[in-house]
């Protein structure tokens, strides 16, 4: 009896204690700023990670149609199609359009990598905010890049600051703001989601950048996975696509 009894109360702290450790774990959030509503005529909740993963095979409000050469065009509905194609070869019918197709793609390949998220152990994100500091602390790679001595910048740059010089910040909201640099660059940058990414136990974050320029017709989309890896630590570049 005296067995079975401290048997049973090494079996309830075990479980509290596994409850507990659960329990401290910090789940995979994802931004309302998320792109969806570009693609479906239905609102599309993501709250986890199953539901970010199925928008690759979820079929869009609309169709493209991509051509190659004298081969049979291709009709694209959902992101796994268009990447298939893409990687056949087939592009669309204009160079316009083609920058179209490059802007879905990235989002696309943004939402595979956010269904890559899991739930992280820590975290060192909780103070980010957009403002004017923040690009004081991003990697260089955040950074409009036009021409060839801009490369040549970027590889000696220490952050998004000292490559663009922002001089003003426009918040959207809690997770969206443009970004004004001293050039004539407008930076859009938006955090889809936050979670483990890499499997270190440390909180991550997916970000998507849309780059213009005043009084130009220069345009490009870029995403990020960063992350923190100590508190008040400038951002850490995990991947860029």
């Amino acid at each position: 009896m005296i067995k079975y009894t401290l048997l049973l109360g090494l079996i309830i702290i075990s479980s509290t204690s596994c409850a507990s450790i659960n329990s401290h774990k910090i789940h995979q959030t994802y931004s309302s700023e998320n792109r969806t509503e570009r693609y479906f005529t239905e609102p599309v909740t993501l709250e986890k990670q199953e539901q970010v993963k199925a928008l690759i095979n979820k079929n869009w409000y609309f169709e493209e149609n991509l051509i190659k050469g004298d081969k049979p065009n291709k009709v694209i509905t959902h992101c796994e199609g268009l990447s298939e194609a893409l990687d056949d070869g087939y592009t669309a019918e204009n160079d316009r359009l083609q920058s179209a197709i490059n802007a879905m793609q990235n989002v696309c390949t943004i939402w595979f990598h956010m269904g890559e998220l899991s739930a992280s152990k820590s975290s060192f994100l909780g103070d980010f905010k957009h403002n004017l500091d923040l690009p004081k602390k991003m990697p260089p790679q955040l950074s409009l890049i036009i021409s060839n001595d801009d490369e040549r910048r970027l590889a000696k740059a220490s952050s998004w600051e000292e490559m663009s010089h922002i001089n003003k910040m426009e918040p959207l909201n809690k997770n969206q703001a443009i970004y004004y640099d001293n050039s004539g660059g407008i930076q859009k940058l938006t955090v889809m989601a936050k979670g483990d990414y890499n499997n270190d136990g440390i909180e991550d974050m997916v970000l998507y950048m849309v780059n213009t320029v005043q009084k130009g017709s220069y345009s490009s989309t870029y995403g990020y996975v960063i992350t923190r890896l100590t508190a008040n630590a400038p951002y850490t570049l995990i991947k860029q696509f």
